[in-house]
């Protein structure tokens, strides 16, 4: 009777301890998705603060995380981690980094992909989950990076499923997953785990005062994800830019009231396939650090560069239409002319 008693009481006091019950269903899943986990480390050129006598140009550090997503080396990420023309490392849990380079962007997902230049023998590849099953109140994780702290657990709740026009004004057509996950710097990109350890989502942004992190954090859904970057990917336009518009303009001599002047252009991308040409000389206007010395876009597919919101969502959904053969004309001012350039969009 009395180990009878001793065993009923042990059950009670292991069913009541606060996180018994979930703590072994969360620990499992984090030992089985943390390999597919990896930290990302990038360097890129950036316009000095203060124009250098010789031209050059400062380089600045990132840290992000991202998720192996295939075994021939592809790494899902968040667009803002990797810059254009950065150089980029990734590294697993042995710390070793691999260089990666990137393939795809979704830009108004904020959503990359990543190729690396090789794959150890031991990686894990993540497995992505259904993310239209999740409910408000299912347990979720992400695995990350805040402030550098690499392969770091987070564990929370789905707090809301957001349509775009709840959370950003330019996060157009996508479904966001609210969480009240506690992500800072370098969480960005990090993979959102089910308790099954299935990618149900990507990390983007959190929503604070200050950018200390601690608000609202908000996930790509799982399934948008999936089809924006493996299912489904579209055409790249692969260009970082300033705009330009009234005085700046004028200043530049632009022969329209705005124009996008163009700082980056990525290896491999649309942008780089027209012949668009980067900034190289550091400056800085209203403030701000810029590369002069690049083409200005002033009409894209038609249509003339305009400082408004609605050009630029026109412009990205007019990219969304782009199918490999299609034929992508721009005009740029370059060197005090309008030059006209095109080129043939080719397979993702």
């Amino acid at each position: 009777m009395q180990i009878k008693l001793a065993l009923v009481a042990a059950w009670c006091a292991a069913a009541l301890a606060p996180g018994a019950v979930s703590a072994q269903p969360v620990r499992e899943a984090f030992t089985r998705a943390n390999p597919s986990v990896v930290l990302i480390r990038t360097t890129a050129r950036t316009p000095a603060a203060a124009p250098a006598t010789d031209g050059t140009t400062s380089q600045t550090d990132g840290v992000g995380s991202g998720v192996l997503v295939s075994a021939d080396g592809k790494v899902v990420t968040a667009a803002h981690v990797v810059k254009t023309d950065a150089t980029i490392e990734v590294s697993f849990l042995d710390g070793v980094p691999i260089e990666a380079t990137v393939v795809w962007m979704a830009p108004s997902a904020d959503l990359a992909l990543l190729q690396l230049v090789r794959v150890p023998a031991n990686a894990v590849v993540a497995r992505f989950g259904d993310s239209d099953r999740l409910e408000t109140g299912d347990q979720v994780f992400t695995i990350g990076a805040p402030h550098g702290a690499t392969h770091s657990l987070a564990v929370g709740w789905i707090s809301a499923r957001r349509q775009p026009s709840q959370v950003y004004e330019d996060a157009t057509a996508l479904e966001m997953l609210q969480t009240d996950l506690n992500v800072f710097g370098g969480n960005s990109g990090g993979p959102l785990f089910d308790l099954g350890g299935d990618v149900v989502g990507i990390v983007t942004h959190v929503l604070s005062q200050g950018g200390a992190g601690g608000g609202p954090s908000f996930s790509v859904a799982g399934n948008v994800v999936k089809r924006l970057l493996l299912d489904e990917r579209r055409t790249w336009f692969g260009v970082e830019s300033y705009l330009l518009q009234g005085a700046l303009a004028e200043a530049l001599n632009l022969p329209q009231p705005s124009g996008l002047l163009v700082q980056a252009v990525s290896p491999g991308s649309l942008a780089a396939r027209l012949g668009l040409r980067g900034g190289s000389l550091p400056a800085t206007v209203l403030d701000t650090p810029v590369l002069l010395g690049g083409d200005v876009l002033i009409e894209v597919m038609g249509v003339p560069v305009e400082a408004s919101p609605s050009f630029m969502s026109g412009f990205l959904a007019a990219l969304d239409k782009v199918r490999p053969g299609d034929t992508v004309a721009v005009r740029v001012w370059r060197g005090g002319r309008v030059v006209p350039l095109s080129a043939t969009a080719t397979a993702p």
